[in-house]
């Protein structure tokens, strides 16, 4: 069925009227509808231990529900125990409830009450541990169902999305692969995935980390609906793991994989080629510009000045004439401020790249260099890639500890999932700067190159 046609049929007001007609076992009755007085003792045991502080009385808790495969002891579950704060505990929910994913009863009322939480706590921590265990199900009606639900709880202010992110990353590299590609293919069926670069991104670097063939099968799949630096992503991935090079052309991957999948056993796990192997790319310093919206920043403190500024800007002018039409872009100088061009990437026509160039000659140079308020004015312009070019260690900027602007861009980056790439101006003069513009691009996604 045609993605769109699978989005459509996973509307919330589909979900809940299939929730209201479901014939769901009440609470404290057994499977043929008789007062459960065993279960009622077991709850009430349940809930005095589950709220105990010591960890193994909490897990005692679970051991109690065993036998109780229903929709209530999944919803004692979620409310109690899936926000604990001692990861055994938590891991031992998330099992049991993914114990009972096969079980359509349990299912509706453990979703019917993600999505009657969700109304006032949004996409939480319960919630995620609950699509850790559940989400890669193979019922292709719980996967709509919850495909409904996140269509609504995803891009809210109550929806956790570092959260959502650490999770498919964790379980991308360490999950069952079957489970997690089934998961990974119901996050690429929300809306969101369309909407949101940082989510689309995730969900298709997890599917990468998967060994099974299956993986590859998914991205070509994905391939159509793949554009600028998630594109670049899974091509560069699929020639790696293939040794085929098609581009971007997602019929000619489509064939071959159709009469190859048969005859390929594992995946190739050596260094992606390199990116000139891959489409007509532009490029700055050797960086390949392969996202739709680039940001490029530029050092323009008073160490600059001489022979250093002349070449950073001529290389930035020759980059900006070369972008193709469909790219957005921005330009931020920086020293003791961050001076942004325009408040949002602009299309890469002619009359915008006149302007661009004659700004970026028109700098002039100041004291200080306050990298990490360009960095973050950068991020404010929502683009897909950073181009982040300085020739000395911070100074003068809301932050100015290089390990500290580290850590805080990278963290504030999770969600957002830039590439930063960074070209540091004669770095063999310090060991410090050298060691921030090579962390920072190697904790966000992108390539340090030195020019010296």
């Amino acid at each position: 069925m045609p993605r769109a046609m699978l989005r459509g049929a996973a509307s919330l007001s589909l979900l809940l009227v299939t929730l209201a007609v479901a014939v769901a076992r009440e609470p404290g009755k057994s499977a043929k509808g008789a007062p459960d007085k065993a279960f009622a003792r077991v709850k009430r045991e349940y809930q005095q231990k589950a709220r105990n502080k010591k960890p193994a009385e909490r897990l005692a808790a679970l051991k109690l529900l065993e036998e109780y495969r229903t929709g209530e002891a999944a919803e004692l579950v979620y409310v109690t125990l899936l926000d604990d704060k001692t990861d055994s505990v938590q891991q031992a929910a998330i099992e049991f409830l993914a114990d009972l994913r096969d079980d359509d009863e349990v299912m509706e009322k453990l979703v019917k009450r993600m999505i009657s939480a969700g109304q006032k706590d949004g996409l939480d921590v319960k919630a995620v541990r609950a699509l850790q265990a559940i989400a890669g199900g193979e019922d292709e009606i719980l996967q709509n169902r919850l495909i409904a639900y996140l269509d609504e709880m995803l891009g809210t202010q109550k929806a956790d999305q570092a959260l959502l992110h650490a999770m498919i990353d964790q379980e991308a590299s360490k999950g069952d692969q079957a489970y997690v590609l089934r998961m990974l293919n119901l996050f690429s069926r929300t809306q969101f995935f369309d909407h949101d670069f940082g989510f689309r991104r995730c969900v298709v670097q997890g599917i990468m980390e998967v060994k099974d063939l299956d993986g590859l099968t998914q991205l070509i799949e994905l391939l159509p609906d793949l554009k600028g630096l998630v594109q670049f992503d899974a091509v560069t991935h699929l020639i790696a793991a293939t040794g085929q090079n098609f581009g971007d052309n997602a019929a000619k991957w489509k064939a071959w994989w159709a009469e190859n999948r048969g005859k390929n056993k594992t995946i190739d796990r050596s260094k992606p080629p390199p990116p000139s192997n891959y489409g007509n790319f532009g490029q700055y310093y050797g960086i390949p510009i392969c996202a739709k919206r680039v940001v490029f920043v530029l050092d323009t403190s008073l160490s600059m000045r001489g022979a250093k500024i002349d070449a950073a800007k001529n290389e930035l002018v020759r980059a900006i004439r070369e972008l193709p039409k469909e790219v957005f872009f921005d330009v931020i100088a920086f020293d003791n401020t961050a001076r942004v061009w325009r408040p949002e990437p602009v299309p890469a026509n002619e009359q915008n790249k006149i302007m661009a160039i004659n700004v970026v000659m028109e700098q002039p140079l100041k004291l200080k260099t306050a990298s990490y308020d360009a960095l973050e004015a950068a991020f404010e312009l929502h683009p897909e890639a950073i181009y982040f070019l300085s020739d000395g260690q911070p100074m003068g900027g809301k932050i100015d500890d290089p390990k500290q602007i580290i850590a805080t861009v990278s963290e504030a980056n999770r969600v957002r999932r830039v590439s930063i790439h960074s070209i540091g101006i004669a770095t063999n003069e310090s060991n410090v700067f050298a060691d921030f513009m090579k962390g920072l691009a190697d904790a966000n996604w992108g390539i340090f190159k030195a020019v010296n």
